[in-house]
């Protein structure tokens, strides 16, 4: 208990830069394990979104987490027009009741569409989601998705045709927490 009230006297650039840590040696973490074994623990993943959904509590986007447990529930819906029509409607909600969140909100929802068709792995979406609550900033999306494409063109060099995404997120990551300070 004394660690969130010491935690909540910090600044935000304070609380922003030891939230970053955590969430970069998560990544690095669930890196290891994907590179290794090529599946990354549930708990970890779960632990991380829980993690990034207080610290998002903590600093105001409650939507955002509201959403990300409503698109976990709705996950378990048959058949998949129904899943995709609740998670729209819940995703407009969301935004609708916290617009400063909209783009957040429809971050969240482009990433659990992609889950959804196969696209993403469980995992990629959770850290995916999990990043994106903790930062609040969709910048970090593109150094992803620039550490993504330079895994993807080394991996097509080597004839390869799935990559670790979680490399990607932790790079990408990497790189957006580190930036500012160089």
């Amino acid at each position: 208990m004394s660690g969130f009230l010491f935690f909540r006297y910090l600044n935000r650039k304070e609380r922003l830069l030891i939230a970053s840590i955590a969430l970069l040696a998560l990544f690095f973490v669930c890196t290891i394990y994907d590179l290794r074994d090529r599946e990354v623990p549930m708990p970890l993943t779960v632990g991380g979104l829980v993690g990034a959904g207080v610290y998002a509590l903590f600093t105001g986007l409650w939507a955002p987490v509201l959403l990300t447990i409503a698109l976990t529930h709705v996950a378990d819906f048959d058949p998949r027009e129904k899943r995709l029509a609740f998670g729209l409607t819940l995703a407009a909600f969301s935004a609708i009741f916290q617009p400063a969140s909209a783009l957040i909100c429809a971050l969240i929802l482009g990433f659990w569409v992609l889950w959804e068709f196969g696209i993403l792995g469980g995992a990629d979406v959770k850290l995916l989601i999990a990043a994106t609550l903790v930062l609040g900033n969709p910048i970090v999306l593109i150094l992803i998705a620039v550490s993504g494409g330079i895994q993807g063109v080394i991996a097509s060099l080597q004839k390869k045709r799935e990559i670790p995404f979680v490399a990607s997120i932790f790079c990408g990551t990497l790189l957006f927490v580190v930036y500012p300070y160089f």
